[in-house]
């Protein structure tokens, strides 16, 4: 189940300025202190969302930060996520290599801390079609979206695209039943939104 999607942005403020004028209006998320980025958020399904992510000026994590964000000069949509739930050890076997599981958490603004665990998204490349896997302790557990209010906005359409798909679409396939990418000539995302302005592609 898709969880959320990751759009990198230069700068947090002036992306959620932007979303805000194209009728998608943000909330402020939080900071991730080991990862030296923060974050604001919307809701775009039942517990599934789409975050801004940016690197966090306060912050003294040097470079390489996750999900490819030194890697872009523009705004891009660089990963997704899937909810594994429980199934998350298996379903990171099957992405190969050294995948782990680990943990990871966001203060909030309240001062609470959100936690759960994930296989590393990566600094690299700068946009990934293979999901990360996420779970957050179960369908009961805190979830990002029971903070987020219902702006009405949902996800139209999510396009995947690689140079190999032959070789990403069977471990899609395994990952997430019914996604697929198609050709591109490098790793691309494409999201439309759809919402009370109309709709917007990133």
């Amino acid at each position: 189940m898709l969880d959320h999607l990751v759009y990198c942005v230069p700068n947090l403020e002036e992306a959620t300025a932007r979303l805000a004028s194209l009728g998608v209006l943000l909330t402020p998320g939080g900071r991730h202190p080991s990862r030296g980025t923060h974050n604001s958020l919307v809701r775009i399904g039942p517990r599934a969302y789409l975050e801004l992510l940016a690197v966090d000026s306060t912050s003294s994590v040097p470079p390489p930060r996750w999900m490819g964000i030194d890697l872009l000069n523009t705004p891009t949509v660089s990963r997704w996520a899937v909810n594994a739930g429980a199934t998350i050890e298996t379903k990171a076997r099957l992405m190969g290599g050294n995948t782990e599981v680990q943990p990871g958490e966001r203060a909030l603004p309240g001062g609470e801390t959100l936690r759960w665990q994930l296989t590393d998204p990566g600094w690299a490349p700068a946009v990934s079609v293979i999901p990360f896997l996420i779970d957050w302790g179960g369908e009961n557990a805190v979830h990002p979206t029971d903070f987020l209010p219902d702006r009405r906005i949902s996800l139209r359409a999510l396009r995947l695209f690689h140079p190999e798909p032959e070789r990403v679409n069977p471990l899609l396939a395994a990952l997430v039943p019914g996604y697929a990418a198609g050709y591109a000539s490098e790793p691309k995302i494409e999201l439309v939104l759809s919402g009370p302005a109309g709709e917007l592609h990133l």
